[in-house]
């Protein structure tokens, strides 16, 4: 297995398993009719930092066991694997942001009466800000699995 590839499959379990907890997390509270921003800023934070940290360290314990491939610079076929998997990502973020455009209107109406006693001015900016980072979060889960995938079927 390439080095770039070790490196996608860290960085996609580390997309699926630190982004998804927080979803998770997110879906609870609103599935509990209550939902906290500040909790859910603090899990954003949390998480960015944990993404960070993981894909760091995994590089780098990587490129300690393979120094060569980690200092090459990427062929050609690397690089067009890597271009081929920015479209089907593109178009998950466009999508998933055309649905959260079209739900915010749904939304902002029925939001007092789901969250009951919650601002519903803080509950509307909660959920749009965090279906745009589901949908950046989807759109590199895509570009990840989709090099994965190219690099699979042609090795």
């Amino acid at each position: 297995m390439a080095f770039r590839e070790k490196v996608l499959w860290v960085s996609a379990a580390a997309l699926l398993l630190v982004w998804g907890s927080y979803f998770g997390d997110l879906i609870a509270g609103l599935l509990a009719r209550r939902i906290d921003a500040e909790a859910s800023f603090g899990g954003f934070i949390r998480s960015v930092v944990l993404v960070v940290v993981i894909h760091v360290v995994a590089s780098i314990v990587l490129a300690i066991a393979s120094p060569k491939e980690a200092n090459a610079a990427p062929d050609a076929r690397e690089r067009e694997i890597n271009l081929s998997a920015y479209r089907p990502a593109y178009l998950v973020v466009a999508m998933l942001i055309t649905l959260a455009m079209l739900a915010t209107p749904v939304l902002v109406h029925a939001a007092p009466a789901i969250l009951e006693g919650a601002e519903p001015g803080m509950i509307v900016a909660v959920v749009i800000g965090n279906s745009m980072l589901l949908a950046l979060v989807a759109g590199e889960l895509v570009h990840a699995v989709w090099q994965i995938a190219r690099y699979r079927r042609e090795s």
